[in-house]
């Protein structure tokens, strides 16, 4: 296999590598590992929209199953999706088991594969990408500025078109 900078070179990418690519890595780093000044009020008014929505989805994951059970819960979730609902029955594929006890999953993967056989998994789903960490990346976007992934950009929900834009908006320093 071609080394990274004959790759480079043979698309005329090296040049950029260097000049763009390469700066920016420490820059990230400390994005990353440093604090960034944020705008609190922002924020703030985030926070309140995410807090309605994440009651809104706990009230409708009751609802749908019929009794009232803590969504962070993978124990009371796997009781709900596969012991009360046998969602696991009408799947048509095998889902996978945790590693340690062989227990059914509730993984990302395993509400993917039910989300289209009752709407409690599609809820979980939603209500477990409201929680935030960044990573950012600098590649990805038409515009050329940043991005972050994990919490992307935006947090948007189709059923209730409620668009809530997480903008850091990062403040210079003292």
């Amino acid at each position: 296999m071609m080394n990274l900078r004959a790759r480079l070179q043979s698309q005329s990418l090296w040049k950029l590598f260097c000049t763009m690519e390469l700066r920016l890595i420490p820059v990230l780093a400390v994005m990353e590992n440093c604090r960034i000044h944020v705008n609190k009020d922002g924020l703030k008014r985030t926070s309140k929209l995410l807090e309605v929505r994440q009651k809104q989805l706990e009230q409708e994951a009751h609802r749908v199953a019929g009794e009232q059970f803590c969504l962070a819960s993978s124990n009371q979730l796997r009781q709900i999706l596969f012991d009360k609902l046998r969602l696991h029955l009408l799947c048509e594929k095998n889902l996978p088991k945790t590693d340690l006890r062989q227990h059914q999953s509730t993984s990302e993967v395993v509400l993917m594969q039910l989300q289209d056989l009752h709407p409690l998994p599609k809820i979980i789903l939603e209500y477990r990408q409201n929680f935030v960490s960044s990573t950012w990346n600098q590649t990805g976007t038409v515009s050329g500025r940043l991005s972050a992934k994990h919490p992307v950009s935006d947090i948007h929900t189709v059923a209730f078109s409620l668009w809530v834009t997480v903008r850091y908006q990062p403040l210079p320093s003292k």
